[in-house]
C-alpha cells in the first residue's frame, strides 16, 4: 500500500509541479499575514489537483497544502503543518484574488481570509517549491 501512495504522490507532484504556480498575499483574519505558492489553479477540467504551501510572514516555517477548483472558482486546500491535517481553507477565486474561511480540523474556529495575487520573484518561487517537496517528504514517512 505504501508502495503505491508514493507512486501516485510521485505522479501528482511530476505533473503539478511542471505547472506555473501563483503567488498570493494577504490576510488570515485581517490580522495574520501570509503568503501563498499554489499551483494547478489553470488546469481546465477542474479535476486536477492543486498543491502548494503558505507560511505566516512572521514564522519561517512552511505549511503543505493539497486540494481542489471547481469550475465555478470555487476551491478547497486541506493544510497539513503535521502529518495529520489542522485545517481547511474554503474560498472562491474571483480575477486575482482569493476570498474564504480556513476552519480548524476541529471545526471549533473559523476566520476568513483574503489573497490578491502578485507577481513572484524567483527566488521566492524556488523557497516555496523545496518546502511543498520536503514537507511532501518527511510526511511520507509516516
Amino acid at each position: 500500500m505504501r508502495a503505491v501512495f508514493t507512486l501516485l504522490f510521485f505522479a501528482v507532484m511530476g505533473h503539478v509541479c511542471a505547472q506555473d504556480g501563483r503567488l498570493y498575499k494577504g490576510a488570515i483574519n485581517k490580522k495574520m499575514n501570509v503568503v501563498f505558492y499554489l499551483e494547478g489553479l489553470d488546469e481546465g477540467t477542474y479535476a486536477d489537483p492543486i498543491v502548494g504551501s503558505y507560511r505566516y510572514d512572521n514564522q519561517k516555517n512552511y505549511i503543505l497544502l493539497n486540494g481542489y477548483r471547481n469550475n465555478a472558482g470555487n476551491i478547497s486546500l486541506v493544510e497539513q503543518s503535521t502529518a495529520n491535517f489542522s485545517g481547511t481553507f474554503l474560498g472562491k477565486i474571483i480575477k486575482n484574488k482569493i476570498i474564504g474561511s480556513w476552519i480548524s480540523a476541529d471545526g471549533k474556529s473559523s476566520y476568513t481570509f483574503e489573497l490578491t495575487e502578485v507577481v513572484p520573484a524567483g527566488p521566492q518561487v524556488d523557497k516555496f517549491k523545496n518546502a511543498i517537496k520536503e514537507k511532501a517528504d518527511e510526511f511520507r514517512a509516516y
